[in-house]
């Protein structure tokens, strides 16, 4: 059997040297990351370089506390990753065996269908429902019932349709298996997930701060569950994952909270504006809460990205099979990007 693989988006710089430009020219509209520089974590990062001979703390405990207190909860219910994608991988890894079934509703992030591949196991997908990829309550729940695993990215990527955590709770109650939340963007929405976590003890949740909190350099990420199924994830944890430099941010950042505030704020007033500009193109805006926006552009979605490219504006595209192919997603940037973005388009758009 062949696995499939993440197809990464080219770097900065080989964009820019295929279009003939300063990488300072690229402005990346494809990773959903914030705009600002974390500039508070420069001081940080110099002092963590005096430990960089030794290897890092495995337990990562400071992590486990700080995210522990943000949410209160116990560091027993914690365990850091690098990125929420290793928590990914591993949750695969802990809770399904070759041939066992998981659910997702698709379209949806691609590394879950990856990650049952990695362990053999079958993705059963539920198609979202048309125009807005609503989420199909009934059939999902229904999915649920027999599924070892069930993924729900909540708001989902890349459609940016949420879920309540009433609807979450309907499909933790169907299961006997374990329910895996992806919260990726839960600061954008407001949803801390905490209470679901004390409730429910076939419940993962997923967090990161490659978004609201800008450190998608550092890569840190930790799940929040019951006592039992962190010990199941931490037992297939690689050791040193995280490096010491991106400790030392993530700690600081998990203990100012008003860091992922501010950029929500900025961010959310930022979308709205977007979102106006691109209808006026003529392009269909799905509704969204976090800091991308998913718009129905056409048959020449492909062009136009190609087209944006060549100018430094890179924007997500989605391959023929994900029933996206029409489709172009925009991250919400700063105010300036976002305008050079809309300017860049009216003068491509016929």
């Amino acid at each position: 059997m062949t696995i499939p693989r993440y197809k990464w988006q080219p770097t900065t710089l080989e964009i820019a040297a295929a279009a003939g430009i300063d990488p300072s020219d690229v402005i990346r509209f494809d990773h959903n990351t914030t705009p600002w520089p974390t500039n508070w974590a420069v001081e940080l990062a110099a002092a963590a370089t005096a430990d960089l001979n030794e290897y890092p703390g495995a337990s990562y405990l400071g992590i486990r506390k700080a995210a522990a207190a943000r949410h209160g909860l116990e560091p027993d219910q914690i365990v850091p990753g690098a990125g929420a994608d290793e928590l990914i991988l591993l949750a695969a890894r802990a809770f399904l065996q070759p041939a066992q079934v998981a659910a997702a509703v698709t379209p949806t992030y691609p590394l879950y269908r990856i990650a049952c591949a990695q362990v053999g196991a079958e993705l059963r997908q539920v198609p979202a429902v048309a125009p807005a990829f609503e989420v199909p309550l009934d059939a999902i729940v229904s999915a649920a019932r027999d599924a070892d695993l069930v993924w729900l990215c909540v708001p989902n990527n890349p459609t940016g349709a949420n879920m309540t955590p009433e609807a979450v709770d309907a499909v933790i109650a169907s299961t006997d298996g374990i329910v895996v939340v992806d919260a990726a963007y839960a600061e954008f929405t407001g949803t801390d997930w905490a209470e679901q976590v004390v409730q429910h003890t076939n419940l993962v949740v997923l967090r990161t701060l490659s978004k609201a909190f800008a450190l998608a350099g550092a890569r840190v990420g930790y799940a929040m569950a019951h006592s039992s199924l962190i010990d199941r994830i931490d037992a297939l944890r690689p050791p040193g994952s995280i490096a010491s430099i991106s400790v030392a941010l993530a700690e600081a950042a998990l203990r100012r909270p008003e860091l992922a505030a501010r950029a929500v704020e900025t961010l959310a007033a930022a979308r709205d504006i977007l979102a106006a500009d691109l209808r006026s193109l003529g392009f269909r805006v799905l509704a969204s809460e976090v800091n991308f926006l998913l718009c129905e552009v056409g048959a020449q979605a492909g062009v136009i990205a190609a087209q944006l490219r060549a100018r430094g504006l890179v924007v997500r595209t989605f391959p023929e099979e994900s029933g996206l192919e029409e489709y172009l997603r925009f991250t919400v940037r700063s105010r300036e990007q976002n305008d050079r973005l809309i300017t860049t388009l009216r003068e491509l758009l016929p």
